[in-house]
């Protein structure tokens, strides 16, 4: 009964909610169109998923001489709260008390959204919705954003696009459903909030991983967001005659392979190889780069692709081994995205074994590898390859320029062709 009570009462204020931010969209439209008009650099706006990416991009930018803000519903344990400027759960002072969360579930969001309606002129957000998610209006921000003069770029994480029945490898399909057995049952929802921002958005983002489900993709990349390559320097020094460090952060096991990469370092101790394996669950990011730092070698994923920990092991000068080997992922891609200068060691699950024999006996190629690690990310994940790409973004659709994009490969600074229907589309 409660709960029907405040559903309604949640009704009852959206009707209110949605003419109030039309009319504040309304006003804010002037603005915008004159700033566009007199060639402005638009405002950047991103969230409200709290993924650290979006602290990396907005900084990025900022170091681009653009002013961002980052606003979250909610920050994750292994983050800081001041990774991001502004949180939902600040209203009202971050009470607790049950008036103060009901008052923030009812009307924070509206509030968040008229908040962010002023400050930024392109909001970018992930494939979950944006900061009225919460709400009946959940299917009517960015029709408002377009009233208000500003823009809306799309972009994936990872589970926002997982359609299960829509992904083409099966260990892919078969990790999802044991590390996110909810995805499944949340098909439809996910397939709505897919057409949803193809539809309304004005771009739309893609890494090649993720890229497979989303029917609209006007510019693919490896990946869309950089790393600070300054905070995940490599150190001098190492050590001698101890045994061979491999960091594995085994969150989401599944989608990881954690299991094979255990099995294969138990069996390489048991054959008397000096090899040690260091997982980290849950773990601070802090913590995180001290672990990493102090490893050999970083062991990544082993079902598919590579993301940020590769990122920032990279960074830091390590070897990494990720499983690149998927034909249907990253044969289409390698020569538009520049993936064939990434020195990730390609290891399937079948091979990781031997993979690190050869690693552990070889400190020269190790150190070879770190090294051609840090030219990679520097090259194609730091600030300033990432941000000449997003200027592209918003040269075409802030600016107005004839600016094609597609394929993106930072080592070639401009995008390349027209970005391919996905597969999921081409089914269809």
């Amino acid at each position: 009964m409660r709960r029907r009570l405040f559903e309604a009462v949640r009704w009852l204020v959206a009707a209110p909610a949605a003419i109030a931010l039309a009319l504040v969209a309304g006003a804010e439209r002037r603005r915008t169109v004159s700033s566009r008009r007199r060639g402005d650099r638009p405002r950047l706006v991103y969230g409200p998923t709290p993924i650290i990416s979006i602290k990396y991009m907005s900084e990025a930018m900022r170091r681009r001489r653009y002013d961002t803000l980052t606003y979250v519903y909610g920050v994750a344990a292994i983050n800081r709260r001041d990774d991001f400027d502004m949180s939902f759960h600040d209203l009202l002072g971050g009470s607790t008390a049950r008036l103060a969360v009901r008052l923030r579930t009812l009307v924070g969001p509206y509030t968040a959204f008229a908040r962010v309606l002023r400050r930024g002129d392109v909001f970018h957000f992930f494939f979950d919705g944006g900061f009225l998610r919460e709400t009946p209006l959940r299917f009517l921000e960015l029709q408002l954003l377009h009233l208000a003069g500003k823009k809306v770029v799309a972009m994936p994480y990872g589970g926002d696009v997982a359609v299960p029945s829509e992904i083409a490898s099966e260990p892919f399909r078969a990790a999802l459903a044991a590390d996110y057995p909810e995805l499944v049952e949340r098909e439809p929802i996910t397939r709505r909030w897919i057409r949803y921002f193809s539809r309304h958005a004005d771009c739309t983002v893609a890494c090649v991983v993720h890229a497979e489900t989303m029917p609209r993709r006007d510019l693919v990349t490896t990946h869309y967001y950089p790393i600070d390559t300054d905070e995940w320097a490599p150190r001098n020094g190492g050590r001698e005659d101890e045994l061979v460090t491999v960091f594995h952060a085994s969150n989401h096991r599944a989608m990881k392979g954690t299991e094979h990469l255990v099995r294969a370092c138990r069996e390489l101790q048991a054959e008397g190889e000096r090899i040690e394996l260091a997982l980290a669950e849950g773990m601070p990011n802090e913590e995180v780069r001290r672990s990493m730092r102090a490893a050999d070698i970083v062991a990544e994923q082993f079902v598919l692709g590579y993301a940020l920990t590769a990122m920032e092991a990279m960074s830091l000068g390590k070897p990494v081994l990720s499983n690149l080997d998927d034909a249907d992922y990253y044969a289409p891609f390698r020569a538009h995205t520049g993936l064939d200068a990434c020195p990730i060691v390609s290891t399937p699950p079948e091979r990781l074994k031997a993979t690190l024999r050869e690693l552990a006996a070889d400190p020269d190629r190790r150190a070879e590898l770190g090294r051609a690690g840090r030219r990679y990310v520097l090259a194609y994940h730091g600030y300033e390859p990432v941000g000449r790409m997003w200027e592209l973004v918003y040269r075409r659709i802030w600016h107005g320029d004839d600016v094609q994009l597609g394929f993106w490969n930072p080592a070639a600074d401009v995008p390349e062709g027209a970005a391919i229907a996905s597969r999921a589309e081409a089914r269809r």
